[in-house]
């Protein structure tokens, strides 16, 4: 026989039974309800937590962000329009701007030497465009007192604050464009007197050759040598002797027109090369020259020194027409010279 719940307080005036079954589906349903709540107020509590976490790590990702752009040694701009929109401090150090003078230009063409401009407007133009442009490339710009200054860039198209705009990094590289220059230099001239070396003397040989085929003109390789100049070092040191070498290196040059060169091939040896010279009588003129002013004595720290030359000449096309054989000829001639001066001496 089946047995019933009352809910009412009175059975027989509330009316309501309820079988043992359905009381506990209902307390299941209640108790799976009250579960999933649970759940989901932990599941959101957790997402929520986890949520403020990344938003705490973007909020220190970004403020590590800005202090890396706005301590970073290379230049960074954000140009939108033609204009400036951001500079960090390194860009207004480079330019001699002020951040707030950067932005108020009225493009970034004012920041660029007059000879780099077209084409950094056209990079510009070309990011923007979504065309390939140089990623990383060489420019001149200017400071704001108007003085130039080279500059690495590289660029990428970006948006900023919903619209197009390139994101530039600049560098600074005065000092590696002066390093380069000077080695460039010291690779083409005698550290000492600052006169071309051999290298750079064949390369002027070599173009003044062509120069006198075409023209159908002469020129004249001299070989000029210091006679007793070992004995100089000896007797008063290097460093007097070094300081002679660049007093005949004065007096040479004051002697030669800026059409001709001079130039040191080590130790006491010096090449002179004449360009357009019309006869052998204008090379004997110059290398008398030479003689008269190396005789005068220099004068060196209290000292007076004597220091006079060999010289050997050849004249092209009538003694050679290669660089080669004209330096050999004035230098066998200027041993002639000289194995002269030391039997008379």
């Amino acid at each position: 026989m089946e047995s019933y719940i009352r809910l009412a307080e009175d059975p027989a005036r509330g009316g309501y039974w309820l079988s043992p079954s359905l009381f506990w589906v209902g307390l299941l349903l209640v108790l799976t309800l009250l579960a999933t709540l649970i759940y989901f107020t932990s599941y959101y509590r957790s997402r929520l937590k986890k949520q403020n976490m990344q938003l705490e790590s973007l909020r220190e990702d970004s403020d590590s962000f800005r202090y890396l752009v706005e301590t970073a040694h290379e230049g960074i701009a954000v140009v939108q329009d033609k204009r400036l929109v951001y500079a960090n401090p390194r860009m207004s150090e480079m330019s001699g701007y002020t951040r707030t003078e950067l932005k108020a230009l009225d493009s970034f063409l004012p920041l660029i030497h007059p000879s780099a401009r077209e084409a950094m407007l056209a990079n510009y133009q070309k990011r923007l465009a979504g065309k390939k442009a140089p990623q990383r490339y060489e420019s001149l710009f200017l400071r704001k007192n108007g003085n130039s200054y080279p500059i690495e860039i590289s660029g990428v198209a970006i948006v900023w604050q919903g619209k197009p705009a390139t994101l530039n990094m600049l560098t600074d590289i005065s000092y590696r464009k002066a390093v380069e220059e000077k080695m460039q230099y010291l690779a083409l001239h005698d550290s000492l007197t600052g006169l071309p070396n051999r290298v750079m003397l064949n390369d002027r040989l070599e173009q003044a050759i062509t120069r006198a085929k075409r023209n159908n003109t002469q020129l004249a390789v001299v070989f000029v040598d210091l006679n007793g100049f070992k004995q100089v070092n000896d007797t008063y040191g290097h460093e007097l002797g070094d300081l002679l070498l660049q007093q005949v290196t004065q007096r040479l040059k004051a002697l030669l027109r800026e059409s001709d060169t001079l130039a040191r091939l080590g130790g006491d040896e010096f090449i002179v090369l004449l360009t357009d010279i019309k006869d052998s009588q204008g090379v004997e003129k110059s290398m008398n020259r030479i003689n008269a002013t190396m005789a005068e004595p220099f004068q060196i720290e209290g000292h007076e020194i004597h220091s006079y030359v060999s010289q050997g000449s050849a004249i092209f096309p009538e003694h050679g027409v290669t660089a080669k054989e004209l330096l050999s000829l004035a230098d066998k001639n200027m041993y002639a010279n000289k194995r002269d001066y030391y039997q008379h001496h």
